[in-house]
This record gives structure tokens, C-alpha cells and sequence, in this order.
């Protein structure tokens, strides 16, 4: 499996696929410590606001939806995995006595990962120049 299957004549492209890679890796790594370790930065100002962690683990899941769904052909099995991934942090937070597991944010979860397919279904649609070797070449 070539990772970097573009070609030299598009460094903008190679670029773009180099940042989606990070995004992949920042948004795993963000969702793992505030998952397991943490709690979100500034957490006790939004905890006024109800049911705003469910907006944040949307959002998460969603950053982390979207590049994989543009590096990744098959958008089912990313589309599980991540969300396998949801499913067992929430397993290791309701087996851990420090944090609270719940099923609404589990459904958030996939609510970010389904509004990231949207999203990216829009751009494939959609004619960018930038976008079209990435998105051609997906593994």
C-alpha cells in the first residue's frame, strides 16, 4: 500500500495530505487525554451550559471524521472504526471509577462522525483543484 501515492508535480497536494495526516494524529491524541485523563480546557465555565460536552464530542469525533474520510476510500469501515474507537473509550470511562461513561455521548459521537461524511460528500462533489488529487489517490 503506497502511502504517498502523488506525484511530484503537485506539491500542494503532498502538502495537503501531509495536514491531514496531522489532523488524524492531533484529533486522536486530543480525544484519548480528554477522554481518559482530562477534562477539557475551561471545562468549568462550559459546565454551566447544558449538554455542551455533547456539542464538544461532536466536534471532536468530526475533526477527526473528516480526514480520514478524505484519505480513506472506504468510508464505512473509517466510519466504524472511529466510532469503535468512541465506543471503547466510553467502555474504559465507565470502568474507570474517576469518569462517567453515558450513552448520549456515545450518539454525539457519531452524530460529529456522520455530519463529517456529510461534509466530505459535499466536498467530493464539489470541484477543487487543491482537493482532487487527494481525494483521486485515497488509499
Amino acid at each position: 500500500m503506497n502511502l504517498s501515492p502523488l506525484s511530484k508535480t503537485c506539491p500542494p497536494a503532498k502538502i495537503l495530505m501531509v495536514c491531514l495526516w496531522a489532523m488524524i494524529a492531533v484529533s486522536t491524541s486530543f480525544i484519548i487525554h480528554f477522554g481518559l485523563f482530562s477534562k477539557p480546557p475551561l471545562s468549568w465555565l462550559l459546565s454551566g451550559l447544558s449538554r455542551f460536552d455533547l456539542v464538544l464530542h461532536a466536534i471532536a469525533f468530526a475533526c477527526l471524521a473528516v480526514p480520514a474520510f478524505m484519505l480513506f476510500r472506504s468510508t464505512y469501515r473509517i466510519a466504524v472504526s472511529i466510532f469503535a474507537l468512541g465506543a471503547g473509550l466510553e467502555l474504559v470511562q465507565w470502568i474507570a471509577t474517576s469518569r462517567e461513561a453515558s450513552v448520549p455521548d456515545l450518539a454525539a459521537n457519531g452524530l460529529g462522525i456522520v455530519l463529517a461524511a456529510f461534509f466530505v460528500a459535499m466536498l467530493k462533489r464539489a470541484d477543487f483543484a487543491i482537493l482532487r488529487p487527494v481525494l483521486d489517490k485515497a488509499i
